[in-house]
């Protein structure tokens, strides 16, 4: 009831004037972008972020990779909110590998959809994932309980973990599992009307062990970092909104 009362009163304050809103989406995505690379391992800047999605001219070519993938998460992050706000949107096979194609867009060596064939030596997570020839098995059986009238009755919260918890167990893709992941987990809140939930990298830790241990972990986890979220927006739209417009004449 909490985060339903604060997603309101966020709701609100963004429905009163455009530019502070327009202001608090560019902070969020560029905040949504430098966390969720940093729970993978990589630490970007707000600038290399900005300059992506701005589409700046990039003057290091060294930096060319580094804003292609910046470029494909945003372009992931809008397709997620077009397809929570569309009711006909269901999450399948499809949906999944249309996330997966947007993240390894014009990304040397990969390849878009295609499933693990190996279990990974040396990787960042280093809770138990499906072996090679269990993959198809289990995605198809998760994407199936979705549909499902259980599921369907479920909170949206409860929802995204779970999901999330079990997809990250099958470990679909050789790259960028968990940024789809974490995608689809928020979609099924975007759906709901909440804000993405924004993992923070000081809990990564947390995150990974969450991986490891119940749904239950994650669970709360997730409910702490929409909290936190809904807080920071609130702040951050009433600060933008108390900002005295400029007239140009």
């Amino acid at each position: 009831m909490e985060l339903d009362d604060k997603t309101d009163a966020l709701n609100t304050y963004a429905g009163m004037r455009p530019e502070p809103r327009r202001e608090f989406e560019e902070r969020f995505d560029i905040s949504w972008v430098y966390h969720d690379n940093a729970l993978e391992g990589v630490v970007l800047t707000s600038h290399e972020i900005k300059a992506a999605i701005d589409r700046k001219v990039i003057s290091d070519v060294n930096l060319i990779p580094t804003y292609q993938e910046i470029k494909n998460h945003k372009a992931a992050i809008d397709f997620a909110r077009e397809a929570a706000a569309n009711k006909r949107t269901r999450v399948n096979l499809t949906l999944v590998k249309d996330l997966h194609t947007l993240f390894v867009r014009e990304i040397e060596g990969t390849e878009a959809g295609r499933y693990r064939k190996e279990i990974p030596l040396h990787r960042t997570y280093f809770h138990e994932i499906a072996q090679p020839n269990r993959i198809s098995y289990r995605l198809n059986k998760l994407l199936q309980a979705v549909g499902s009238a259980e599921f369907k009755r479920w909170h949206p919260i409860n929802q995204a973990a779970a999901f999330h918890h079990e997809f990250m167990s099958i470990f679909p893709f050789p790259d960028n599992s968990g940024k789809v992941g974490r995608m689809l987990m928020n979609y099924f809140l975007m759906r709901a009307g909440y804000l993405p939930v924004v993992i923070h990298s000081i809990d990564r830790q947390r995150y990974y062990e969450s991986l490891r241990g119940s749904v239950q972990g994650l669970r709360e986890l997730l409910i702490e970092s929409m909290e936190n979220g809904l807080d920071c927006g609130l702040r951050c739209l009433s600060e933008l909104i108390a900002k005295p417009t400029v007239c140009v004449q």
